[in-house]
């Protein structure tokens, strides 16, 4: 596929998607009916070439300053016409139209991971209101849930939480169960270990590559018997049980076959009671727990349900440190795509936007695929700049570059890829977003 076929195939989904506007309206066959400025199309288009300035400016450049450019409070009551399922859909429309199917070692490789999002400051919903530390400003945060193909370099799946209602176990369930995707490797990390996350990914028929707490860290390892050796490779089959009798309990000190668990811990698999003269109910858990060496002096723990056969600990490993891209890609999300430049106060533009800046990131991600850097003999291996071709990116479907000359542009805006670099994190107070950030 090349960059004419790429955005060829774009607009033909957003062609597609705005014929079947009535679905995605609030108002089914009046939103959208009467000859406007901004019609459904041109309303989405939009909201996905949104960038940093007002919304005013935007539209300008938007309209590439026409005298008809919408003005800001009728852009707004246009977009206000589209459903919550609008951009959701578009984006899964996206998604399907240029998934390429990459596979590691027959597996899809799928890292799962959750990041705040600092919106426009709104003290009315509270739901979105936090503060962290007693010394820190009030301020709002979303929570975005993602499925990050590690392969492809794209997000799959999100559901976007707000900051009092977030939930990252219910956000990885909800996102399993509505996948269409076989044959899938899930890359978690620490924050997902719990037996209902296990049992859910293994009920799915998906494999899994999760980092655990240590022992002693009050993980799923405190409750095993484990070997004391710096590494180690054991299989268990863990069978989990609510029931509280004399008889389940002598037989969880097996603590590597037997897990007596209380109604205060969800399991989707278990009923809650069980009557007192009512058998047992288990499920069973059956995974690897894979201690491997990470440094000279640091180890991490492993869980997994791959054979030992196929992938023995040191490709763990390698998959697991795969995951790191996803860290990345949500950092590009903010500072580069835009997520942290918002149009507006309400959740409902707040969302859109959200899903937009998803979109623009893959659309961002599939054209540069389509470029090829030219081979010269060069100290590093050299990568396409991802802040200058989202810019390019974001032009090129707006119509306003021509394909040959965006390829021209992206080729020559590379920069080498250094291994082994990392710096140390900054942690810095947040504060309220306000609308005085953009240029006037």
């Amino acid at each position: 596929m090349d960059t004419n076929d790429a955005i060829k195939k774009f607009n033909s989904q957003i062609e597609k998607f705005s014929e079947m506007k009535d679905n995605f309206c609030n108002r089914p066959g009046k939103d959208f009916s009467r000859y406007r400025k901004q019609n459904f199309e041109g309303v989405v288009r939009s909201i996905l070439a949104l960038d940093g300035n007002t919304l005013t400016n935007e539209l300008l450049r938007i309209s590439k300053y026409s005298i008809n450019t919408p003005s800001a409070p009728a852009f707004i009551q246009q977009r206000e016409k589209i459903s919550a399922s609008a951009f959701p859909q578009l984006f899964k429309m996206i998604n399907e139209t240029f998934d390429m199917n990459m596979r590691y070692e027959g597996y899809r490789l799928m890292a799962i991971d959750g990041s705040h999002i600092h919106v426009p400051n709104n003290p009315y919903d509270l739901d979105s209101l936090a503060q962290s530390r007693e010394d820190e400003h009030p301020h709002n945060e979303f929570h975005l849930n993602a499925f990050w193909d590690i392969l492809q370099g794209t997000f799959m799946d999100a559901v976007i939480q707000k900051y009092r209602t977030q939930n990252e176990d219910s956000a990885l369930i909800e996102m399993i169960e509505r996948s269409k995707l076989k044959d899938v490797i899930a890359v978690c990390d620490r924050g997902y270990e719990s037996y209902n996350n296990i049992a859910h990914l293994q009920n799915a028929g998906w494999k899994y590559v999760m980092r655990v707490k240590e022992k002693g860290g009050r993980g799923i390892a405190d409750g095993l018997n484990i070997p004391d050796e710096p590494e180690f490779d054991m299989h268990i089959s863990l069978s989990i049980t609510r029931k509280q009798s004399r008889e389940a309990k002598e037989m969880a000190k097996e603590k590597n076959k037997y897990r007596c668990i209380p109604s205060s811990i969800k399991f989707d698999y278990l009923p809650l009671k069980t009557k007192r003269n009512e058998s047992a109910h288990f499920f069973t858990l059956e995974f690897r727990l894979v201690r491997v060496k990470i440094s000279e002096d640091s180890y991490e723990m492993l869980m997994t349900n791959l054979p030992e056969e196929k992938f023995p600990p040191e490709k763990l490993k390698d998959i697991y440190d795969m995951r790191w891209g996803i860290e990345t890609s949500f950092r590009d999300l903010k500072y580069i795509v835009g997520m942290l430049k918002f149009h507006s106060r309400k959740s409902e533009f707040v969302t859109q936007e959200i899903y937009a800046n998803l979109i623009m990131y893959n659309m961002t991600a599939v054209i540069s695929r389509c470029v090829e850097i030219p081979t010269v003999q060069r100290k590093y291996e050299y990568r396409i700049r991802f802040s200058t071709a989202v810019r390019i990116i974001k032009s090129l479907l707006a119509g306003d570059v021509s394909p040959p000359v965006a390829e021209a542009l992206i080729q020559r805006n590379i920069t080498p890829v250094r291994p082994n670099r990392n710096y140390p994190r900054k942690k810095q107070q947040k504060a309220r977003i306000q609308f005085v950030y953009r240029i006037a």
